[in-house]
């Protein structure tokens, strides 16, 4: 009999942003994995699962059902669709069978059912991508949006994550550091496991040298300040002989016209090129056409030690040479002058430097790609799925 695992993700379906794609392709992997995996999620889309899916790059799997909650996402208030998604899905857990676990990223979801101890719903692992007080702390500097926290609330941000860091069953993190963090905070705990996030990695795959002909520079990813574009635009100013390409932004948030105005101010309008948000297919392929990818985040107690971003392990897989941020949680995945060049945050001057040095040295440039697609099966979202549930089974 296989094991059954509850993944409750409280996000439209689909999402474009980069957590609802970890959720999705997560769950699509437990799948393959052997588990029957519930994904339950709000109704969001007249279209079918099978077609969602395949916007992911997926296609139906035996074991994987997607479960779309009539959870209203158009209203004006957040507090009540999320009440109302809180609910129904508490009711699941508790309606499940009582071999199954409970796999969430949901903080306060982990918290409420980990307090509902009468109730057979089964154990509860928690994910951890942030420790959520300390980026609860940083979100306005983060985000750019100027907001202050409420010494309140993030008290009960770190009173509830203490309790589930106490109680769940299983505790994932997705950078030693947030573990470490966690550990300095709340104290050791047994069933703690860091596991990466993930990217897709072909099976018939094979090495392909980067065009010598190109000078392309590539970005993916969503533009917060904390990314670190604005550093990256500006350090296009001393790479004349290259052309940028950004993708990602979200048309109906500032940072996409941040960006833009940024470009246009600098007069680099004839070389950035700015596609918004694309499919998942054309990220991959803008990503193979590249000579050099970038990963330019800005240094603050979230990237320093707790962040694991999608591209960065999607530009492993390209098989390109990659120039991105040294940080702690940069150095858990990639080795400066082995898989990628990395450089001082926030510096222009530098960044352009390793992109420059990189696209002139040709075989240093082949050298590290070759390198980083070599390590990229390690972060395959299905070797992300053994370990979850090499975790899971620990526990049971």
């Amino acid at each position: 009999m296989s094991l059954n695992v509850l993944m409750p993700a409280d996000i439209r379906f689909p999402l474009p942003r980069a957590n609802g794609v970890q959720i999705v392709k997560t769950a699509a992997a437990l799948a393959r994995a052997g588990t029957h995996t519930t994904l339950l999620v709000r109704q969001s889309d007249p279209r079918t699962t099978d077609e969602i899916l395949e916007l992911y790059g997926l296609k139906p799997e035996p074991q994987l059902e997607v479960r779309r909650l009539p959870v209203s996402h158009r209203t004006g208030s957040y507090a009540l669709p999320r009440l109302a998604f809180l609910a129904r899905t508490t009711a699941a857990a508790v309606a499940g069978r009582r071999a199954a676990i409970v796999y969430t990223r949901d903080l306060q979801l982990a918290d409420l059912l980990l307090g509902l101890t009468a109730f057979a719903h089964g154990p509860v692992a928690y994910e951890a991508h942030a420790v959520e007080a300390l980026l609860y702390a940083e979100r306005g500097a983060l985000y750019g949006t100027g907001e202050k926290p409420n010494p309140r609330k993030a008290r009960r941000l770190a009173k509830r994550e203490r309790r589930v860091w106490k109680g769940a069953a299983a505790f994932v993190t997705t950078t030693a550091g947030i573990r470490d963090s966690l550990t300095t905070a709340f104290g050791s705990r047994e069933h703690v496991h860091v596991i990466p996030n993930g990217c897709d990695v072909a099976e018939d795959r094979r090495f392909i040298a980067p065009d010598r002909s190109a000078a392309r520079v590539v970005y993916a990813g969503q533009l917060y300040p904390w990314k670190g574009v604005d550093v990256l635009v500006e350090a296009m100013l001393r790479v004349p002989e290259a052309r940028l390409v950004i993708l990602g932004g979200i048309e109906s948030e500032a940072d996409l016209p941040r960006i833009r105005e940024r470009v246009g101010a600098l007069g680099l309008s004839d070389r950035i090129e700015m596609l918004g948000t694309v499919p998942q297919a054309r990220v991959a392929e803008e990503l193979a056409r590249a000579s050099v990818i970038c990963v330019p985040f800005l240094k603050s107690v979230m990237t320093e030690r707790h962040t694991s971003p999608i591209k960065l392990f999607e530009a492993l897989a390209a098989g390109r040479p990659i120039v991105a941020t040294d940080l702690p949680s940069t150095r858990e995945v990639l080795r400066d002058g082995e898989t990628a060049r990395l450089v001082p945050p926030g510096e222009p001057a530098a960044l352009a430097a390793a992109v420059q040095g990189l696209l002139a040295d040709r075989e240093a440039a082949e050298r590290l790609a070759r390198a980083a697609w070599e390590d990229a099966p390690r972060y395959s979202w299905d070797a992300r799925a053994k370990a979850i549930l090499a975790a899971i089974e620990e526990v049971l």
